[in-house]
């Protein structure tokens, strides 16, 4: 290339908006990947941006560099690198083959040189990359990862003894808040809801058969597709499907609640009636709650809870709002330092199937707020992920029966849990 040839090059470069060149990278990696092999993509993808000092590719080099020295880089960037990976990690985790590639190209971020570089796009172009491993991108990216099977080459890890990060794959309702970030594109949120569809899908056929094997008595070729005991598995199916008040399910319960809020006459109203709706499977089971500290704290919350509407009449807009905070209040309130004491609190005495039971009655009641639940759920399980799952068996067991309780109240399977 003579230097006009490269002049030329670079100004079209610098004309171009930042989309175009954007684009032009995604396309590139997308041909590599349909005509090489998976090891030969990622040391193309190791030497553009972890090594960051070549690309066969010389245009490519070009383009990298340009976005890595515009404006905001810092702070753009990294939506570049997180749409790069997935143009790869995508297709690959539908290619058995090529499942190892996935967690392979994650961990290449962790290991981006730390010495000086001879060259300064090398330099600003590794410090880019290390950046990007400290924001929600890189984090939904290697959960991703973690959803992928990859053959297991050493002895078997118990359960007990791994992350609770590495249990993802069992809670399919947690996927859309863990792998899914504000600039996911919506052929990410397809991937994902596929994901999603395909682990609800196959859990939920688990389910229906090993109890249909538990009502039959027949001899127990199917294993219990959840982490909890039989009995307690079975206790829990029962009351989150079965009869719970005279001949009424929660759903049962949920539906005529749904209908008498239509009439009440003020919001004001309406939230006294929701506290006894909310709380009377926890006061029938254990008589602390019908005048406990919880239930005076809980019901003081609603009371403050959007007071400025309470001489007006129910509307969507304020039932979802207050079950979603009323889902802050029980389940977990922030995202950066996550207070869930409460909530802990609650599991210790009442137990696990009473406190879940109470989470669902909020979503069958408004089921428009289910995926803030699953969200609310999703930071604690974020902020747990990297303790070992023995450290942690509230979550762990509040997680199972939350499966439980979402696919079975949820769930289209064409087989009934009643």
């Amino acid at each position: 290339m003579s230097p006009m040839d490269s002049y030329e090059s670079w100004s079209s470069h610098q004309n171009a908006s930042t989309a175009e060149l954007e684009n032009r990278l995604y396309g590139f990696l997308q041909h590599c990947r349909q005509q090489q092999d998976a090891d030969t993509v990622l040391q193309q993808f190791h030497q553009l941006f972890i090594q960051a000092d070549y690309c066969p590719d010389e245009t490519i080099w070009e383009i990298v560099v340009e976005l890595a020295h515009r404006p905001y880089a810092e702070r753009e960037f990294k939506y570049t690198l997180n749409r790069c990976s997935y143009t790869l990690a995508n297709p690959w985790s539908t290619e058995p083959r090529n499942h190892w590639a996935v967690p392979a190209l994650v961990q290449m971020f962790e290991q981006v040189p730390t010495t000086p570089a001879a060259m300064a796009e090398t330099q600003t172009i590794r410090k880019l990359s290390r950046l990007f491993t400290q924001t929600e991108q890189y984090d939904a990216l290697r959960r991703f990862a973690n959803l992928i099977d990859v053959p297991d080459e050493g002895a078997t890890v118990a359960m007990d003894e791994q992350p609770v990060g590495k249990q993802l794959k069992r809670y399919p309702f947690l996927y859309d808040s863990s792998l899914l970030t504000k600039d996911s594109d919506q052929q990410q949120k397809n991937q994902v809801g596929q994901l999603r569809q395909e682990a609800e899908t196959k859990l939920g056929v688990q389910l229906a058969r090993y109890c249909d094997q538990q009502k039959r008595g027949v001899s127990k070729t199917v294993p219990n597709p959840t982490q909890l005991p039989s009995d307690e598995f079975a206790q829990a199916l029962s009351y989150y499907t079965g009869k719970v008040e005279g001949n009424r399910s929660h759903r049962d319960l949920a539906q005529m609640f749904r209908t008498y809020s239509k009439t009440v006459r003020s919001f004001r109203d309406f939230k006294e009636e929701f506290l006894e709706y909310l709380l009377s499977p926890l006061a029938d089971a254990d008589p602390r709650y019908v005048n406990n500290h919880f239930r005076r704290s809980l019901r003081q919350y609603l009371r403050e809870t959007l007071s400025d509407f309470d001489d007006q009449r129910l509307t969507d807009f304020i039932v979802i709002t207050t079950c979603q905070k009323l889902l802050n209040f029980l389940v977990v309130q922030g995202r950066q330092q996550p207070v869930f004491r409460r909530f802990w609190q609650l599991l210790h005495d009442a137990g696990q199937t009473l406190t879940v039971g109470l989470l669902l009655r909020v979503v069958l009641f408004c089921s428009a707020v289910k995926p803030w639940l699953e969200n609310r759920l999703t930071v604690l399980f974020n902020h747990h992920e990297k303790c070992v799952c023995k450290e942690v068996p509230w979550l762990v067991n509040t997680l199972e029966h939350t499966n439980i309780a979402l696919l079975t109240n949820f769930g289209k399977f064409g087989y009934s849990f009643a």
